[in-house]
């Protein structure tokens, strides 16, 4: 890459600079206070909202869908007849680690634990329903919807990078389409800026849960004191391991590490098969899918008027705001995988992996940590009460075979699952803080590592001050709403841009032009 043809967009990175500052110090001077301030803020939108966030998932995924199954579907993201950049495991590793991080160990084993204890759609406590409610809705949450609402940001820049053979990797250009020029100005710059806390809020909520959770496996199999030092300890581990990775780049660094990472989950997800109770974790994670088949769409449109449970707000509307807040990144993220791949495998590739590996962490450790509670073996609601969620998921994992090998396995996996999930982000970062990528495609190597390390600063001064890293999550959120503008946007620009360049005789593609003929 020749640095002297490749400019940083000061703008966006001055920009996005400041704008974490200014979000990160009251934080960090004022915890209690901001804390107090940013839940007011989460709870206006999750209530006040949450139609919005619902209607902004079904879109998604009706989009994902009909782009998919369309004749857009079968645009080649590259040159007609060109391989694919990755093999189909090395892309659906990246971007399953990519999209999931830490938070998949940390929930896929206990939150069906907070639906058992209050089931959603008026089922009672402590009943089969419940039971069976608990062990499908983190399956829906983390399913199909989410990676749809990832995606549609996909299909515009996959477009630009490697159909238009552009060289800007930024979310402000995956809306040319729709915006024109307006995105050569301070719209644009608007856009690239707010985007950044979007992935700032994304990492925070990997780091916020695997952190306590690295922490207490270690305290446990080697009986450390949990400290704040230890949690740095930590995240310096972390950061070496995101920073040498991104710093390599995709090929040598993000694909080797995701391509590790996905061996050892499944690795520890077969053990947990083998090991529990096996005939119920299969009949279970079954019953799991054929509930969600049923329920989708009521899953999909519930609010609670009547009940007013606040089930739906805190969990669905929740989630949906947390991943459109992420989607951008991931959008980004999987287009750069792409190459070489239609429309349709690239969007449908993301739903089918992406769930099916959501699915193996839910059905099967969730599952496990479900039969112990209906066992009696161990009783997973006291001890989540008692203990917090870091020191029931190291008490699950201890009831296994050969326990305390299994924890550390986990916390090798989560800083592993931590440290692909910040590697990603950083990278791009980076190339949206550019005017322009190389010729490679690849953002310039120091300013990864840049971002790499000022993505791992502002959680080292929370752990330092005691500040939860909870409150730049719910401040992420504040940015939901526009960012999910931005997404629907940016489908809407892919649509018209391919059209454009089939009416403008610009798109070289002869099975899609001839698909086009009778509608431009």
């Amino acid at each position: 890459m020749d640095i002297n043809k490749v400019k940083i967009d000061k703008t966006v990175f001055f920009g996005a600079l400041i704008a974490l500052l200014a979000v990160a110090l009251p934080i960090i001077i004022m915890p209690e206070r901001s804390g107090a301030v940013l839940s007011l803020i989460n709870n206006a939108i999750i209530t006040k909202f949450g139609s919005f966030f619902i209607l902004f998932g079904l879109f998604c995924l009706m989009f994902c869908f009909w782009v998919s199954f369309s004749r857009y579907g079968k645009i080649v993201l590259g040159d007609e007849g060109e391989k694919s950049e990755f093999s189909t495991f090395s892309w659906s590793a990246m971007l399953f680690c990519a999209g999931v991080g830490a938070g998949v160990v940390y929930w896929g084993v206990i939150e069906w634990v907070y639906y058992y204890k209050a089931p959603p759609l008026g089922v009672e406590v402590g009943s089969w329903q419940a039971a069976e409610m608990a062990a499908a809705y983190g399956i829906f949450h983390w399913g199909p919807m989410a990676w749809a609402i990832y995606s549609v940001t996909s299909c515009a820049v996959g477009y630009i990078i490697f159909v238009r053979k552009g060289n800007i990797l930024k979310l402000s250009e995956a809306c040319r389409g729709l915006l024109g020029n307006r995105v050569d100005g301070i719209v644009g710059k608007l856009i690239d800026i707010s985007f950044v806390f979007g992935i700032v809020g994304g990492v925070a909520t990997s780091l916020g849960l695997g952190s306590p959770l690295v922490t207490a496996g270690l305290s446990r199999v080697f009986g450390l004191k949990e400290t704040p030092g230890l949690q740095i300890g930590i995240l310096f581990l972390v950061t070496c391991i995101f920073g040498i990775s991104a710093y390599s780049g995709l090929k040598k660094g993000i694909k080797v590490l995701s391509d590790l990472n996905v061996v050892l989950a499944l690795g520890i997800i077969l053990f947990v098969f083998l090991a529990g109770n096996t005939i119920f974790i299969i009949e279970m994670g079954t019953t799991s899918l054929g509930v969600v088949a049923t329920n989708f769409f009521r899953m999909s449109t519930w609010l609670d008027p009547a009940g007013k449970s606040m089930f739906p707000q805190s969990w669905t509307v929740f989630y949906w705001a947390w991943w459109a807040a992420y989607a951008p990144f991931l959008g980004m993220f999987i287009a750069r995988i792409s190459k070489g791949r239609t429309i349709k495998q690239m969007v449908m590739g993301s739903l089918v992996y992406g769930s099916a590996g959501c699915v193996l962490f839910f059905a099967i450790l969730g599952n496990y940590g479900l039969d112990l509670q209906l066992s009696g073996k161990l009783d997973v609601v006291a001890t989540l009460n008692k203990l917090g969620g870091p020191q029931t998921i190291i008490s699950i994992l201890e009831t296994l075979p050969l326990g305390k090998l299994i924890i550390f396995l986990v916390v090798v996996l989560s800083v592993t699952f931590m440290a692909t999930s910040y590697d990603s982000a950083s990278y791009i970062l980076a190339a949206n803080s550019q005017t322009k990528v190389g010729e490679d495609g690849e953002p310039i190597r120091w300013l990864r590592l840049v971002w790499a390390f000022s993505l791992a600063l502002i959680p080292i001064g929370f752990i330092l001050l005691g500040s939860p890293l909870k409150t730049l999550q719910t401040a992420s959120l504040v940015f939901g709403i526009p960012v999910c503008i931005v997404v629907i946007m940016t489908g809407f620009s892919f649509v018209k841009m391919v059209k454009s360049d089939i009416k403008e005789n610009k798109l070289k593609q002869k099975v899609v032009i001839d698909e086009f003929k009778d509608i431009v």
